[in-house]
């Protein structure tokens, strides 16, 4: 197995305030802790280029991109402030063309067998950068970029995106809300009370794109089985329908259970078997194409722990520890909602439903749980 990493210190050259928590840091701590434990001896290890206008406006509006430029050539010694969360200095722009530039290559070297998957080590972060606003840390939508890109020189037809950062991927969903090309679903914090304040069950997408987006809000104190269970009760058969070309995961490790932001309690042992579902899940549908790109996460002394595990298990080494806990009532209580807004809905005529049996592999794949307590 040929496993990936794309990374450049030129990530480190992009800075928010001080104290703010999408740091240097975050990237650097990591790729030292790679190179402590001898993992990038295992790895391709690729430097980026940057991402072109021509790549990042059809996602972005050109308007928006010249704003981030704009902004950026004037930040000479100083901070620009677009809002209490997202600041822009000197080096944003060309660090986050580099971002955007990252994650294209890592899908490029995926999709054309060079690479079996891969992992874009990026900053800045992009899942919250919609068409014409920057926010959430985020100015370019790197994965968005990079699938856009794709389907446009390589005619790739379907992607899944998997988001399991703790937050909504607002820009993201605003991107392919319409789009049935992009199954893009979401696991993140309730947003009644978290940012960004999207991502609700309600919202699974319009016209075309109605049933594709899917977004499942969980609750503070949700762990690892009750990820798990999403995934084995509700994506493995949607994305067997779905039947895309390439996965691609938005790697926020924010929903770790020692993270600053979230109060999720995901655990290295959780984000190393939900890599293991998405490769299985490429190994079953697209050839094994899988690509990662680096969302949140901000504890400094865990995360690069974290990033270690997930690229450990795409990397094919042993690593972790047994899942444990139980599955939360409310996690199922969840599922079944989600369910009941997807069936009453008009959406895709093969979507599984709830309880469906699976011809292909003979057995039921979203089983129907019994209410208890």
């Amino acid at each position: 197995m040929k496993t990936g990493l794309i990374y450049s210190d030129d990530f480190l050259k992009h800075r928010q305030v001080e104290k703010h928590p999408e740091c240097p840091e975050r990237v650097k701590n990591t790729v030292e802790y790679f190179q402590r434990t001898n993992l990038l001896d295992l790895l391709d290890v690729r430097k980026p280029q940057k991402a072109q206008v021509e790549d990042l406006t059809r996602v972005h509006s050109i308007e928006h991109v010249n704003y981030i430029r704009c902004l950026s050539e004037s930040g000479q010694g100083k901070f620009s402030v677009i809002d209490s969360d997202t600041y822009v200095c000197h080096e944003t722009y060309e660090t986050a063309l580099y971002a955007a530039g990252a994650t294209m290559m890592a899908g490029e070297m995926v999709w054309t067998g060079e690479l079996d998957n891969c992992f874009s080590l990026v900053r800045p972060p992009g899942h919250h950068a919609s068409t014409n606003q920057a926010t959430g840390f985020c100015y370019f939508d790197n994965l968005s970029v990079m699938i856009r890109h794709l389907q446009a020189k390589h005619k790739v037809k379907k992607v899944f995106l998997f988001d399991w950062d703790a937050h909504a991927p607002n820009g993201t969903m605003g991107t392919f809300y319409a789009d049935p090309s992009v199954l893009n679903v979401s696991i993140h914090q309730d947003p009644h009370s978290f940012f960004p304040g999207q991502g609700f069950i309600e919202q699974i997408g319009e016209k075309a794109g109605r049933g594709y987006t899917i977004n499942f809000p969980v609750p503070a104190g949700t762990a690892d089985p009750d990820y798990l269970y999403f995934i084995d009760e509700f994506i493995m058969s949607r994305v067997r329908k779905f039947k895309p070309d390439l996965i691609a995961v938005a790697a926020g490790q924010d929903s770790h259970q020692s993270d600053l932001v979230s109060q999720l309690n995901v655990t290295d042992a959780g984000f190393v078997e939900m890599t293991k579902r998405m490769m299985q899940l490429a190994d079953e549908l697209c050839g094994g194409k899988l690509v990662l790109s680096l969302e949140g996460g901000y504890n400094l002394n865990t995360f690069p722990i974290t990033n270690y595990a997930i690229m450990s298990a795409l990397a094919g080494l042993k690593y972790g520890t047994p899942i444990k806990g139980n599955v939360m009532q409310s996690t199922k209580d969840l599922l079944s909602k989600l369910n009941d807004t997807l069936k009453s809905s008009t959406i895709w005529s093969d979507a599984p439903q709830y309880g469906e049996v699976d011809a292909e592999i003979g057995k039921k794949i979203c089983p129907i749980h019994k209410k208890t307590g």
